[in-house]
């Protein structure tokens, strides 16, 4: 009987030892996990896509269930142009953590860039609606910025609107609102909003350029070309330098 007994706890102490070794080997993984995440989302951030998407799929492996790593390799695809494949770890991702605003908003700008604008306001307005969501306004921006491209300008003001409630120094909330103002025909609102975000950010291109093409589409040439001088002056060598200089030298043919 005393044998059977030392036989019986010999066995319940090899079961925990398996067990704890299990459970130890899990959390070393989920570990590896971690740091290949990191890994690949710095790459990422870095501008190596491939490098990045690499170090993400490798932490998959060590740990699938994971919904921070599908999101972040969503984000990578997503960098490609991938967008297939991003939808599919997005979806992924909220299948594994119902409350994930951070994914529902990437998932509405991978609808955005499909041009399937329904079922990116549906997202947006998941992510800009969760009170858990620590950068609502992106959301709201984004939100905006679906209405607009459908052509719900009124709906895409209020969405800019309820992230500057969020983020009040968030200059392209003032951009896209500046937009939507234009497209109402409302000048001295879009001026405006314009303006705002110049204050908000004085080096910034976008609104230099936007402000100084409503001027010129006003005929007030003097102000267009001091704004497009501006845009100039911020943006060298990019895109939006060109189209202020291709509107600058628009203004000197009327002169």
């Amino acid at each position: 009987m005393m044998n059977r007994y030392r036989i019986c706890i010999l066995g319940l102490l090899c079961a925990i030892a398996f067990i704890s070794g299990c459970a130890t080997q899990t959390v070393n993984m989920r570990e590896k996990a971690r740091a290949q995440e990191q890994l690949g989302n710095s790459l990422v951030r870095e501008g190596k896509l491939q490098s990045g998407l690499k170090e993400l799929l490798k932490a998959e492996e060590l740990d699938p269930e994971s919904p921070s790593i599908q999101n972040a390799l969503g984000y990578a695809y997503q960098r490609l142009r991938e967008f297939n494949e991003a939808i599919v770890h997005y979806k992924k991702a909220l299948r594994l953590k119902e409350d994930f605003p951070e994914v529902e908003n990437n998932l509405g700008t991978v609808y955005a860039s499909l041009g399937k604008w329904d079922k990116a306001i549906t997202y947006f307005q998941k992510a800009a609606r969760n009170p858990t969501y620590r950068t609502r306004h992106f959301a709201y921006e984004n939100l905006g910025s679906a209405y607009h491209h459908r052509g719900e300008y009124e709906k895409a003001i209020e969405s800019y609107k309820k992230a500057l409630e969020f983020f009040p120094g968030y200059s392209p909330a003032y951009d896209g609102m500046g937009l939507s103002y234009e497209k109402l025909q409302e000048w001295g609102r879009a001026i405006a909003a314009y303006r705002k975000s110049i204050e908000i950010s004085p080096n910034s291109p976008l609104a230099h350029l936007r402000l100084g093409a409503l001027y010129l589409k006003l005929n007030r040439q003097e102000q267009a070309a001091h704004e497009l001088l501006l845009a100039l002056r911020a943006d060298p060598k990019g895109r939006y330098g060109r189209e202020a200089k291709r509107l600058l030298k628009k203004i000197r043919e009327i002169e």
